[in-house]
């Protein structure tokens, strides 16, 4: 059955395939090294979880695009037996694969469901087209190359049919029960034919279809579509570390600081660029691209991908390299942590920092990833705010934070080029321990009339009989507005008979912004102070007012040895709710309530519920906004941006507030649970000039003001 033509078709493909493939590696092999094969059973059943059983794809907001992939993906992956079957074809007119002929019971019931996910792919394949030439839905990258890879699949899963079809034509028999569409095929267009015809149609089936396999083979590495081959390692490579947590970097033994080039990304940042569909997913509810911001998380992976395809062709292919590898080499100093998890500093034995070593000339040719001349500009690298939503979005897991974070440290601690803003906040930090640089002995002034006990005043003894240390974070100690949430919470602890101290001045900044401003220096020096003071003291359950703070201590204080049950305030109140030991009144509101969830608290650490539970139990019924809990819209003010200005399009705070505006016909009250949020809805509610019908409170105060 033509198995010379077949032969040339496989050989020629598998060797354009195999040149391809080895400009592919190269910016893999030269990239940074990162462990990412520990654990290997949770791994696994990640990848059969979201994987092959796709759970990302139907999610709000894009359930009928996941459900069409699902299908695509399903028949893509029973046609791979259908490919085999093919390729055997070409050789042997009678070849089938073990147990699946047609006679076989579990062949037949193989052959039923490769026509039904057959036709199943072909609807999902329609949906598509439908978005991209009909509905031209905004998120998606429109070009020819998605309709073109579209048409491929098609191609894929009708040749297949059309092989199956014209092996029943040949042998002119009845229309088996487990051929629902080949068999219809066949019985419709290609019955009455000669054995001899059906022959050649089977022929010139088999030869389109390899034809159709090895072009699509080849055309994947291309483009975005090389997802269908990367896609399923970079979900069981993803990262096992919480969502909030960064890298620790290791200060002491390197010289260089974050991403400057191509080669100091990981391999698997390298990859996740190739694994980007570009979907657009990442968008949807990404706060600067809805607002106009120059970023948009899929052009940072086209670009950093372009870039990388560009570069290879220069790389060298690294085998002695590699052969040399192979044996034990000590390990190389770097900037980076080994791992992906603890963030810890020490490499494992035999591991080195970078990958393979390009050399001095062509490192220094390398044009920078962000800046002048470079792939990416400033602008985009500090827009981001570090809401999470394109990584929760994303089916395949790319890890867009980190890299955004690595870029910034570079420019922080290599080039100290930062915006001119957060020169003020570094420098607050460093000299008083808060981003506002208001004096540190001012820290407990909030509460000077509260008889708060302060640790530092306790014996031992004492300090073991609280049963919380609440951590009031910098808002809670130096903002006027936030400063009435403190108040309130210390009401409620003491209506709960909650016993609990403060820090006081010991208490410093706890660093999230200087560290996703990228001023590693700065949050180590500061996540260190606080760690050994609160270990000093040995208190380990600490309650937050701030998702920032509890995000921090609880994920990220870990890596310096502070290791601590951390509660944010929301979950202490709905759990004595809860205990009975916290009975609060009924609200009396001049309107209804809506709740805007905390980047740091819904997304980052997936506590959606007990704010809400705090309300219900005042007799609040929450009108939700469309974009809630993990879905939820970013005020503003993450990855530091706080304190950076906000000139470019529409600003954040604002489209937020009029979302709740028009789930609250108008008029009532934004509940929150973050002084970064507080601040930005308030200043949202005045700037679009509701200050007369709306208010912002956060959900401490609405409880505290039923207390008597």
């Amino acid at each position: 059955m033509a198995p010379v033509l077949a032969s040339l078709l496989i050989l020629a493909g598998l060797g354009i395939f195999a040149r391809v493939m080895s400009l592919r590696i190269r910016p893999l092999l030269f990239a940074r090294k990162d462990v990412r094969w520990d654990d290997p059973a949770q791994r696994t059943e990640k990848l059969l979880l979201y994987g092959f059983g796709q759970k990302r794809m139907p999610t709000k907001p894009e359930r009928p695009a996941g459900a069409a992939h699902i299908w695509i993906f399903a028949a893509f992956i029973v046609a791979q037996l259908g490919t085999l079957t093919s390729f055997g074809l070409a050789y042997d007119p009678g070849f089938h694969l073990p147990f699946l002929s047609h006679e076989a019971l579990l062949g037949q019931g193989y052959l039923f469901a490769k026509d039904l996910v057959d036709l199943l792919g072909t609807a999902g394949c329609a949906v598509f087209l439908w978005y991209r030439l009909v509905q031209k839905k905004e998120r998606l990258t429109l070009s020819w190359e998605g309709v073109f890879i579209l048409c491929m699949i098609l191609g894929v899963l009708w040749s297949d049919v059309l092989i199956d079809a014209a092996i029943l034509a040949k042998s002119a028999g009845e229309v088996p029960w487990y051929l629902p569409i080949s068999g219809r095929v066949a019985a419709w267009f290609l019955y009455g034919m000669t054995p001899a015809t059906a022959a050649a149609v089977i022929t010139a089936g088999v030869l389109v279809h390899i034809a159709i396999v090895m072009a699509f083979l080849n055309f994947l590495p291309l483009g975005k579509h090389f997802h269908i081959l990367t896609g399923l390692p970079t979900v069981f490579f993803q990262r096992l570390s919480p969502q909030g947590q960064l890298s620790k970097l290791d200060l002491e033994n390197s010289e260089k600081f974050g991403v400057a080039k191509l080669p100091d990304l990981s391999w698997k940042e390298v990859l996740d660029t190739y694994s980007c569909t570009e979907c657009g997913r990442c968008q949807t509810y990404c706060p600067t691209y809805v607002t106009g911001k120059p970023l948009t998380h899929k052009e940072v992976n086209r670009a950093i991908r372009h870039h990388a395809q560009e570069v290879a062709e220069s790389m060298p292919l690294p085998l002695q390299q590699l052969l040399r590898s192979l044996n034990r080499i000590q390990p190389v100093a770097g900037g980076h942590a080994n791992g992906h998890s603890n963030g810890h500093s020490d490499a494992p034995s035999g591991a080195t920092t970078h990958g393979m070593q390009l050399s001095a000339e062509f490192l220094e040719k390398l044009p920078p990833l962000v800046g002048e001349g470079g792939v990416l500009p400033d602008e985009t690298i500090w827009a981001c705010t570090t809401c999470g939503w394109c990584e929760q979005a994303c089916p395949v897991f790319i890890e867009q934070l980190p890299r955004i974070v690595d870029m910034r440290r570079n420019l922080v601690l290599m080039e100290s080029r930062f915006p001119e803003e957060a020169a003020r906040v570094f420098k607050g930090m460093e000299g008083q321990g808060n981003p506002w640089g208001m004096g540190s002995n001012r820290r407990a002034e909030w509460c000077a009339d509260l008889d708060i006990p302060v640790a530092a005043s306790l014996a031992p003894e004492e300090l073991q009989k609280f049963e919380y240390l609440f951590f009031v974070g910098c808002a809670g100690s130096f903002d006027e507005r936030q400063k009435k949430v403190s108040r309130a919470l210390v009401k409620i602890l003491r209506a709960a008979q909650v016993s609990f101290c403060i820090l006081g001045e010991e208490e410093t900044c706890n660093g999230d912004s200087a560290r996703r401003l990228g001023n590693e220096y700065l949050f180590q020096a500061l996540a260190q102070q606080n760690v050994e003071t609160l270990n000093r003291y040995g208190l380990k359950k600490i309650i937050t007012q701030c998702p920032h703070c509890f995000n921090t201590l609880a994920n990220e204080y870990p890596q310096f040895g502070g290791h601590f049950k951390v509660l944010h305030h929301s979950e202490v109140i709905a759990q004595l709710v809860e205990d009975g030991r916290l009975k609060p009144g009924a609200a009396v509101l001049s309107g209804e309530v809506t709740y805007h969830d905390s980047c740091y608290l819904a997304r980052h650490n997936g506590i959606s519920e007990a704010p809400r539970q705090s309300l219900i139990a005042l007799g609040i019924k929450v009108k939700e906004m469309d974009r809630n809990r993990t879905e939820t819209f970013c005020c503003g003010a993450g990855g530091g941006r706080m304190w950076l200005e906000e000139t470019l399009g529409e600003r954040i705070n604002q489209n937020r507030v009029n979302e709740a505006a028009a789930t609250l016909g108008g008029k009532g009250t934004i509940a929150t649970s973050c002084p970064f949020c507080l601040t930005m809805i308030k200043d949202g509610i005045g700037e679009t000039g509701r200050s007369e019908q709306m208010e912002a409170k956060d959900i401490a105060e609405l409880v505290a003001q039923t207390l008597p």
